[in-house]
Parts: C-alpha cells; sequence; structure tokens
C-alpha cells in the first residue's frame, strides 16, 4: 500500500508546534521540584512544630501560666490613658490664656 503525495499537497502542509518548544524560560529545579505546586518551597513541615508535633516554641508558656508558675504576661487588658493628667493640662492651659488676654 503505496500512497503517493503530490506536490500540491506539501505546499498545503503546516509546521506543527513542538511540545518540547517552551516559550517563556522554564522555572528553576528550586521551585518545580519542591512541595507541591501551589506551595511555598521554603514552608516547613508542621510549621517547624518538630517531630511527633510537640509544639511551636513558646507554647511552652502556655502550660507554664495554666499552672500558675508564672503570672499571666498575654492577654492584659490595654492600660487606658491618664485623662485626669490631661484634664489638668488643659486647665492650666485655659489659665494662662485668660491671664494673656487680660493684659
Amino acid at each position: 500500500y503505496y500512497t503517493r503525495i503530490t506536490k500540491q499537497a506539501i505546499l498545503t502542509m503546516t509546521r506543527t508546534h513542538k511540545w518540547t518548544k517552551h516559550e517563556a524560560k522554564a522555572q528553576s529545579h528550586y521551585f518545580t521540584h519542591n512541595g507541591h505546586s501551589d506551595t511555598n518551597p521554603n514552608k516547613t513541615k508542621k510549621n517547624g512544630a518538630g517531630k511527633g508535633n510537640w509544639g511551636s516554641p513558646g507554647d511552652e508558656l502556655e502550660d507554664l501560666i495554666n499552672r500558675g508558675e508564672i503570672p499571666p504576661v498575654a492577654g492584659k487588658a490595654r492600660r487606658g490613658s491618664n485623662a485626669s493628667q490631661h484634664e489638668e493640662k488643659f486647665d492650666q492651659v485655659q489659665k494662662y490664656d485668660e491671664l494673656i488676654k487680660e493684659e
């Protein structure tokens, strides 16, 4: 079974796009072969909690606070402003302004 290719068939053929040709520069081996495609390659497993997921640094403080060995450090209410001192300063400024106006 021999098929004959005519001159007209050769002229109408087009080139195919090769799959191996990359239009953009390929990513480096570091990004393509470390972890899943949608994750950061620098991310540590279990967020650095260690072998057996023992916990992250600083978790031992919560245990010490719960046992009562140290007083609670975090979670304190925010210290309010000292409004009385501000009022005293404002009164002094008003008195000074009144003295200047009288003179």
